[in-house]
């Protein structure tokens, strides 16, 4: 009888030692265990920035900047209009191609210089390209560039090559700043 009841005993504190086996060792693993975070500090994700419109209107002169600047110029009501009308639909359209740009992934621009943006946009070549992150950082080499600049911006995909001798980076001309025409002129 007594053997039986060592017997039992022995079973009855194997049952509870292992239980609290189990529970010590689910809990230490708990705590072991960090939460790695989905998204990491690489990649595209890291480089998640301000929105296109954002970064822009940073930059760029506010329409009414422009329309008190054009006030001082003799011009008609009719072609002030214009000149802001342009300059509207171009920055729209620039906010456009960025963000369906960012949807796609597409991580270099190309500028094309219009007929009126040649005279005025001698900091780009015809062989331009950006990268988004210059975009992200220097949006004032975005279009518009002047009043009635006629410029545009476009995604640039890889198998485009205008000439033999390939692409070239819009680069800084003083340190970090880039030779971007003041928009107080008229194209």
């Amino acid at each position: 009888m007594l053997s039986i009841i060592i017997v039992i005993a022995i079973v009855l504190l194997s049952i509870v030692l292992a239980g609290i086996g189990i529970y010590v060792g689910m809990h230490n693993s708990d705590e072991k265990e960090t939460t790695k975070p989905i998204i990491d500090v690489s990649g595209q994700y890291a480089a998640i920035g301000r929105p296109a419109r954002e970064t822009l209107t940073a930059v760029k002169p506010s329409e009414a900047s422009i329309r008190a600047w054009l006030e001082t110029q003799p011009l008609t009501p009719e072609q002030r209009q214009a000149y802001i009308e342009q300059w509207n639909r171009t920055l729209e359209e620039t906010i456009k191609t960025i963000d369906e740009g960012d949807k796609q992934g597409v991580a270099t621009y190309r500028i094309v210089i219009g007929p009126k943006g040649k005279n005025y946009c001698k900091f780009v070549s015809e062989e331009n390209f950006i990268t988004r992150e210059q975009i992200r950082n220097h949006a004032e080499i975005l279009p518009p560039y002047v009043l009635g600049c006629d410029c545009k911006l476009l995604p640039k995909q890889p198998w485009e090559n205008p000439s033999k001798s390939g692409w070239k980076a819009v680069i800084p001309t003083h340190g970090n700043t880039y030779n971007v025409p003041d928009w107080r002129q008229l194209a």
